[in-house]
């Protein structure tokens, strides 16, 4: 019976798993015909010693040098079957015979692989072996280059715009009904909301944000009144006793008209005119008493309510939705969009910047160094369990055959150096016992 088993071919493809037959990629194939020709090798060197101990033993009277070369080869047989014996029990029972402590890692690849999880988690996914490579690596840089060229910033667009039209495909206007009507609304109706209605009235006011809402209206209001004076007339002559004549009334009319207008100029020409700054305070005020609970706070709950429950409601929420579908659609998913062009333009521009503003890419490198440091020492183990899972998976003789695939051809070495140095040691104990008196 031969001692030596042909290579076997594992099930494992190029991407490995658990899962059917698969072939082999060009890297293992080379890796199979490498461990192949060492299996050849470390053979041929025990058959050679084989060959010459039995010559020595059958046509020799190992006297003299063939001693040497008996007493050599068998020692070199010894050294090779030994050695042998210890690479093949790592990965199957030599011979078939289920002799105890051998195929070690078929029995043992689950512990193995637990071991070599917790290995992997202790040593290397911790927050400073992950950090200091992050930072070795400059991804900020690397990414600024990989940015700059118009090609990939078109797929990062193109990826970003097919996520959004993925979301936004997948919400129906059902849905969106069934959220403003069932969790929206109610929510709304349930919180207060007059106090963030008068945070923001104070706000807006102390932004000066309605000076311009304000400018509007006062300079409508005075062409307006410029160009319809016969309002004024008509009020005059309307509300005038009989018995004032026409010629009163139209110089009333007319001085009134002029104070008016002048006034409204005034208002809109001067922006601390008393008028604006009664305005502000009046605004004030009011954000004072929305924030209270006050008759005015309640009655403003009351309406803003009531205008929630109205049907009208979810129709508009609705409305709004299918217009900012649209919007984005337009604005990012057409090729031809501003938006996307602009966001086109936005991504150079920050690749840009992280090729050439160290103090930037620094920043950028050291947050995502921070970042997955953390992440690594938080989640190390559940990463690393990753490998005793896929191990725990596989097949236990499919598990032998993959590891002997990468590291088999690198153990027939042993074999190879064990039939060598038993060569060298049966060398060195035969001239001892020769050089040894009597």
């Amino acid at each position: 019976m031969s001692i030596e088993k042909a290579p076997s071919v594992p099930r494992f493809g190029a991407g490995g798993g658990a899962g059917g037959p698969a072939e082999l990629g060009p890297e293992d194939q080379e890796r199979a015909r490498g461990l192949k020709r060492m299996r050849t090798l470390a053979l041929s060197l025990l058959i050679l010693a084989t060959l010459i101990f039995l010559s020595t033993h059958i046509f020799t009277d190992n006297t003299g040098v063939w001693g040497f070369v008996s007493r050599a080869s068998e020692a070199a047989m010894i050294g090779a079957i030994a050695d042998w014996f210890a690479v093949t029990a790592l990965f199957r029972h030599p011979l078939g015979l289920p002799i105890p402590h051998t195929a070690i890692i078929p029995r043992k690849k689950d512990t193995l692989g637990a071991s070599l999880s917790a290995f992997v988690a202790a040593n290397f996914l911790h927050a400073e072996a992950v950090s200091t490579k992050i930072r070795s690596v400059e991804v900020s840089h690397r990414a600024g280059a990989w940015l700059a060229k118009p090609g990939n910033r078109d797929i990062v667009v193109d990826r970003a715009a097919g996520g959004l039209e993925y979301v936004l495909a997948r919400i129906d206007d059902d849905s969106i009904q069934a959220l403003t009507r069932n969790v929206i609304v109610p929510r709304l109706v349930a919180t207060r909301k007059t106090p963030v209605l008068a945070q923001l009235l104070r706000q807006i006011v102390l932004d000066g944000a309605h000076h311009r809402l304000v400018d509007l209206i006062i300079t409508e209001a005075h062409t307006w009144l410029r160009d319809n004076p016969q309002v004024i007339d008509e009020i005059v002559h309307n509300r005038a006793p009989s018995w004032v004549p026409d010629f009163v009334n139209e110089q009333l009319a007319n001085r009134l008209q002029r104070e008016v207008l002048g006034w409204v100029a005034d208002v809109r020409d001067n922006e601390y005119h008393k008028a604006r700054q009664a305005l502000d305070a009046w605004l004030v005020d009011l954000s004072d008493d929305l924030e209270s609970d006050s008759s005015l706070s309640a009655r403003a709950e009351d309406i803003i309510n009531d205008l929630l429950s109205q049907d009208g409601v979810v129709d508009s929420v609705l409305e709004i939705w299918n217009s900012l579908k649209q919007l984005l659609r337009e604005a990012i998913i057409d090729t031809d969009g501003e938006v996307r062009a602009r966001i086109w333009q936005l991504i150079g521009e920050f690749a840009e910047r992280l090729q050439t503003d160290s103090d930037f890419s620094r920043r950028i490198d050291d947050r995502i160094a921070v970042t997955a440091g953390d992440l690594a020492e938080s989640f190390g183990p559940e990463i690393a369990s990753v490998i005793s899972d896929t191990i725990e998976r596989w097949d236990a003789k499919e598990a032998a055959e993959r590891i002997e695939l990468y590291v088999g051809r690198d153990l027939q070495y042993i074999r190879i150096n064990g039939t060598v140095i038993g060569a060298l040691v049966g060398l060195a104990i035969h001239t001892v016992i020769v050089l040894l008196p009597g």
